[in-house]
């Protein structure tokens, strides 16, 4: 078995010393890089996979605020009346039922005759500025 000598290895682009056409070092971890990559896509496509499914809107919420959401909307789709789940109507505007979700965030529903359609969640201070301003609830 023949052994090759230092003097023939050729110096690629990357600073690495080899015999091949190629460093199949940075090869090696541009390839791992790449499944690294695909794998991330895959886990954020699953992660994203449940929320084309939601009612309303519940992207940029924390992941507890999400499931508790979804469970109160499973809820109200079921037929479960809103003040069963703690909710009230506003004073000021009737027509817009507040279901807590936890202490700062609440669920907006509008009234639609035999039935509640929910309109998004948000945060106890939008909360109070839409109680303040009920006309941005529509936007």
């Amino acid at each position: 078995m023949s052994h090759r000598s230092r003097k023939h290895k050729q110096q690629f682009d990357c600073g690495h010393r080899g015999f091949g056409q190629y460093c199949h070092r940075c090869a090696d971890v541009e390839r791992l890089r790449q499944a690294k990559r695909v794998a991330r896509k895959a886990a954020k496509r699953q992660r994203q996979a449940p929320f084309e499914k939601d009612l309303i809107n519940l992207r940029g919420l924390p992941q507890p605020i999400v499931k508790k959401a979804r469970a109160v909307l499973a809820a109200l789709s079921e037929g479960t009346h809103y003040w069963q789940l703690g909710g009230k109507r506003l004073h000021s505007w009737r027509e817009v039922i507040r279901i807590p979700i936890t202490r700062r965030y609440r669920l907006l529903c509008q009234n639609g005759g035999n039935r509640v359609n929910p309109v998004k969640v948000v945060s106890h201070e939008a909360y109070n500025t839409l109680v303040r301003k009920p006309c941005r609830l529509k936007q």
